[in-house]
């Protein structure tokens, strides 16, 4: 009992010494299965020489994972800055909105209550929204200083990044030997259904949330909505949760509709029916390229993963889901280990 007990005691404080790096680990992994075939082209472009293509692949990945963080904190600034400003102003008043008289059925109502609003209490609402507003402001900030945690983990990234490209070889012997401790008939198999998961996962979502994206931000460009580079943001959210960028863009169509831009609408919505159809054709494709991966799995892997454990659980999430979900199979039908993993 006490040399349980000093296991189980000695395993939690090396989880709470290891806790820091775990986060980043996880990332690092993903990273590294990801795109160990791309570093062994280029070890082999480079004549064998590892430490070139590290060198690459590390530069290439920092480049990918700064560039959403800036583009977040430049939307964030670039549109809060203006807003707080005018509101602030002695000239601030509530835009005017006609467009809600065009609401069929409730519009004019909510419209001539607005116009109350605007008229008369226009100076009174700014009063009681700034106390809010500052609030807010303040708690921004201090969201602000995990900024240097986000920095220091992709620091850590990194380096792992570079451990498991300089040492990917005996991480894989190690793992497999772990896997043969836990299951001595399907540890190799498991193993090798988590590496193509995570490689056809990573394919899905990065090359769909960057056609996407691409398609949603030119659409955007063309009708000439106001805060812009806001839409742009939400855009590239979505996609990267996989669903897609028709979540903006509808509401944005009927904007468009409500006030009287017509030719914009139009060209935004055959805009969005272009997507839908890529996306109903990209998707599949990219699966049976990787492996058969149901598409539910994804889905409910890549939004429930979100909420369990962030945005690592983007990756996460539908791989544990799969694993699980041919493991059920596995139970059911008591196939070979070929045919299910």
């Amino acid at each position: 009992m006490f040399s349980l007990l000093f296991v189980v005691l000695l395993s939690f404080l090396s989880f709470l010494i290891l806790k820091p790096f775990v986060f980043s680990f996880i990332w690092s992994c993903m990273i590294v299965i990801s795109t160990w075939p791309i570093m062994i082209k280029l070890q082999k472009f480079f004549f064998n020489k590892r430490y070139f293509a590290i060198i690459v692949m590390t530069f290439l990945v920092f480049l990918l994972m700064l560039m959403p963080i800036l583009f977040f904190f430049n939307v964030i600034i670039y549109n809060s800055k203006s807003f707080i400003m005018s509101l602030f102003s002695e000239d601030f008043k509530l835009p005017q909105l006609l467009c809600l008289k065009n609401i069929p059925f409730i519009g004019k109502r909510i419209f001539f209550s607005y116009q109350k609003l605007s008229l008369h209490n226009s100076t009174n609402f700014i009063k009681y929204l700034q106390p809010y507003i500052v609030k807010l402001s303040e708690l921004f900030l201090r969201k602000i200083s995990y900024f240097s945690y986000l920095v220091a983990q992709l620091n850590f990234v990194l380096i792992f990044n570079i451990l498991l490209y300089s040492n990917g070889e005996k991480f894989v012997n190690l793992v497999k030997n772990i896997s043969l401790r836990v299951s001595s008939k399907y540890g190799y198999s498991i193993v090798y259904l988590v590496v193509r998961s995570i490689r056809t996962i990573s394919l899905v979502v990065l090359v769909t949330t960057f056609v996407q994206s691409l398609f949603g931000w030119v659409g955007v460009l063309i009708s000439r909505v106001p805060y812009c580079s806001f839409f742009l943001f939400l855009i590239f959210l979505f996609c990267f949760l996989q669903l897609g960028p028709l979540p903006v863009l509808i509401p944005l169509s009927i904007w468009l509709f409500i006030n009287n831009n017509f030719l914009f609408g139009i060209i935004l919505v055959f805009w969005s029916i272009l997507i839908c159809i890529l996306d109903n054709t990209l998707k599949p494709a990219l699966i049976q390229l990787g492996m058969r991966l149901p598409f539910f799995v994804i889905l409910f892997g890549v939004i429930g993963g979100l909420l369990a454990f962030g945005i690592i659980g983007v990756f996460i999430g539908p791989i544990i889901l799969l694993i699980m979900y041919r493991l059920i199979l596995l139970w059911l039908y008591n196939r070979s280990t070929y045919n299910i993993f």
